[in-house]
């Protein structure tokens, strides 16, 4: 009996606790159900779209003359290894004979001038030897003559009336005494020649560029003397891209152009202004490239130092029909920012030609092309996505320029 009351005793004491608990539970369910529901409610309110703020210019469709780059340096028209021709010793150098002085080449009254001699007295010896041998042949040629006419007067007292041989008109003899005069008169030339060639004069208006020998020097047939470079006018070739090549302005089939050309001197810019002369029209396998040559100094301006590098502008052909888009307007390489509707249209153009500040797409209404008036954007937002909505400034230059027009028409 005793064992019976106990059992039921803790089994009224779970089902106590149990119903307790659940009460509680769902009390506590209840209750935030009731809060949840019963709560303050937050306002529904629509995010307000950013607007950025970009700077901004118009499209402008015309003609644009591009300017081709480029660089070289600055070589002489004319570049000359003078050679010994005949061998020797110096018997004059000239005081002059320096590098970097300057000597006059020759005229229409004057040869150019003296810069080395090589003793000429044995070359003197073999004209004087050539000439006797000329005055030699030429006896002999006189005698044969006489032998002939000797010999025809005889031939006709003894056979008059048949025609004489070769041998009687002494044709050989007088062929070979003729021959013989022929190689004297060679011989004498060629020693007046070499007489000429111990003088070593200026062939042009030149500058010594570098010397190999000196007074007392003893020089063979072939041996260098001196390096001389051209004075006046100067040529630089300037490679260019193929590509840049196809810019070029062109007459009559020939490629033409301004060049300007710029270095630093002293500190200080200098330009030099010159013409394309000619194009060599071969393409280097290394840069895969064409070199054209601009000439300067043709009327006797300023020319550039020799062997100075410089920066060149070559004035390219007029692309018809075009826009000029600063690069910061330009986007992953070929996408122009452009405003439309307030908001950001990033477009695909074709570009046309490329500069250090801008670059120059095609104007029109087709595709890859900007139409005449676009809304060209020059400080893109960050981040660049498409409809952006944005508000469009005109750009101080713009906007000066636009003050400016509106002065000019008042006055």
């Amino acid at each position: 009996m005793n064992k019976t009351f106990t059992l039921n005793v803790h089994a009224l004491r779970s089902c106590v606790w149990a119903l307790l608990s659940v009460v509680i539970l769902g009390s506590a369910v209840g209750l935030t159900r009731f809060l949840v529901l019963n709560g303050p409610r937050a306002a529904v309110v629509e995010p307000e779209e950013k607007i950025v703020t970009v700077v901004t210019e118009p499209a402008v469709i015309s003609g644009i003359r591009v300017n081709l780059k480029s660089q070289g340096e600055v070589e002489p028209r004319h570049r000359t290894q003078l050679m010994a021709q005949v061998g020797g010793k110096l018997s004059f150098v000239n005081e002059r004979f320096r590098n970097g002085m300057t000597f006059n080449g020759p005229g229409s009254d004057s040869e150019g001038e003296l810069l080395l001699k090589i003793e000429g007295g044995d070359y003197e010896a073999a004209v004087a030897v050539a000439k006797a041998s000329l005055a030699e042949a030429k006896l002999a040629l006189t005698m044969e003559e006489v032998k002939r006419s000797q010999a025809l007067r005889d031939w006709e007292k003894i056979r008059k009336g048949q025609e004489p041989t070769e041998l009687v008109r002494r044709v050989p003899q007088i062929q070979s005494a003729e021959a013989q005069i022929e190689a004297a008169q060679a011989a004498l030339q060629k020693a007046r020649q070499d007489l000429k060639r111990t003088e070593i004069r200026a062939p042009y208006d030149c500058r010594v560029e570098k010397t190999y020998v000196d007074v007392g020097a003893t020089v063979l047939p072939g041996a260098p003397l001196v390096e001389l470079v051209s004075l006046g006018p100067v040529e630089i070739r300037l490679p260019l891209s193929l590509k840049d090549y196809g810019y070029l302005e062109r007459e009559a089939g020939a490629v033409r152009g301004r060049v300007v050309v710029s270095g630093e001197i002293g500190g200080a810019t200098v330009e030099w202004i010159g013409n394309i002369a000619r194009s060599e029209e071969i393409v280097e396998r290394s840069t895969r490239s064409i070199n054209v040559v601009a000439a300067f100094g043709d009327g006797g301006e300023e020319v550039p130092p020799i062997g100075m590098f410089v920066q060149a502008s070559i004035r390219g052909q007029i692309i018809p029909d075009a826009v000029r888009i600063p690069r910061s307007g330009f986007v992953e390489g070929s996408k122009v920012l452009l405003v439309a509707d307030d908001r950001l249209d990033i477009r695909r153009a074709r570009v046309l030609w490329s500069e250090a500040s801008h670059v120059i797409v095609r104007g029109g209404d087709g595709e890859g092309e900007i139409p005449e008036g676009s809304i060209i954007v020059t400080t893109p937002p960050s981040p660049l996505i498409q409809n952006t909505r944005v508000r469009a400034v005109l750009s101080k230059s713009q906007t000066e320029g636009s003050t400016v027009t509106e002065r000019e028409n008042t006055e």
